[in-house]
């Protein structure tokens, strides 16, 4: 069953995509209800399944790793296969990315890693395993990230203003395990109450606090956003995977400034590979993803060599920090 919602609902996601870890008052303020509504309303939201989950932006290279990311299309797998194979990756501590999804590729996944080694041994793990199962299987390193705000929630008219991102060259670790302790459990759910991170952590939840906001003013986090359950919302999620040509860097910002100012895109990302840059976009149908990507190709018809895409239908993992990694230099 699709759920509709009505503009309260849609203005109270959008502020949660600006920043999931709004407090209720702030929420209230920026929707237009009472506090109790909005605590009410987003209770209903989630149990509804609306919200997938909420996590932190998190500058992986600031902690010392980068991800890369992995497109693989099966051939011959039996669905208790793909389920083994999906909950292997799902329980893997490396994994920060994971969906299944339909197109060029079934399986889609972003790996962090300490270096190119240790990445290469994570993936003949992976390959030992399953490679049997796979028909092709795409690497596609991430040299930036975007995320760009969920403007079709309230309209053209919202703007955007935002602009958070991540790259991939590593600072190295400068945290200690309380520093380790917050990104994690801000990890697995971005709205966790500082008082909750500090019982986990074991420190008083004024020092948690502190410590939290030393980890967003150096950049270690980027933001707090949410993940949407597109199937409850009967809307789809697609992923395009876009080789360029020719492009000067006059023509790549503009195509950056395109995504960032089109409603229905919230996360780009600069890639090499196979495919030079991906675009995420949820729409409401199948036909308003032709009518964007026929935009798109008219735009910028001289920088695009060609394009395919995946239909992301069900995500598994969305977590930037799921555990502490070992750091091997």
């Amino acid at each position: 069953m699709v759920l509709k919602l009505d503009v309260k609902d849609r203005k109270l996601l959008y502020e949660l995509d600006r920043n999931a870890r709004s407090s209720f008052s702030e929420l209230a303020r920026r929707t237009g209800v009472s506090k109790q509504v909005a605590r009410y309303r987003l209770g209903e939201l989630e149990k509804a399944g609306v919200i997938a989950t909420y996590f932190a932006i998190i500058n992986v290279a600031r902690l010392g790793t980068t991800n890369r990311k992995a497109f693989i299309k099966l051939q011959n797998a039996t669905e208790k296969q793909e389920q083994e194979l999906l909950s292997w990756l799902e329980k893997n501590p490396n994994i920060v990315w994971l969906v299944s999804c339909d197109g060029q590729y079934d399986i889609a996944f972003g790996m962090r890693s300490v270096n190119i080694e240790k990445f290469t041994e994570q993936l003949e793990e992976l390959d030992n395993k399953f490679g049997h199962l796979f028909l092709e299987r795409q690497i596609a390193p991430i040299v930036r990230g975007q995320y760009f705000y969920r403007d079709y929630l309230v309209g053209k008219e919202a703007g955007t203003e935002r602009e958070l991102a991540f790259g991939s060259v590593p600072h190295g670790p400068k945290l200690d395990d309380y520093d380790w302790g917050i990104l994690v459990a801000l990890g697995k759910n971005g709205r966790l109450p500082v008082s909750e991170i500090a019982r986990k952590i074991g420190l008083s939840p004024d020092a948690t606090a502190k410590r939290l906001k030393r980890l967003e003013e150096g950049g270690a986090i980027r933001g707090y956003v949410l993940v949407l359950n597109n199937s409850v919302l009967g809307q789809l999620q697609y992923k395009v995977l876009i080789r360029l040509k020719s492009v000067t860097q006059k023509r790549y910002k503009t195509l950056v400034e395109f995504c960032r100012l089109h409603p229905n895109i919230f996360y780009i990302v600069k890639t090499f590979g196979v495919w030079e840059f991906e675009i995420d976009m949820e729409v409401p149908d199948a036909h308003a993803f032709r009518g964007i990507m026929r935009e798109l190709k008219t735009k910028f018809s001289d920088i695009i060599r060609d394009y395919s895409y995946i239909n992301i239908f069900k995500i598994h993992k969305y977590n930037f920090c799921p555990s502490k990694p070992e750091f091997e230099y």
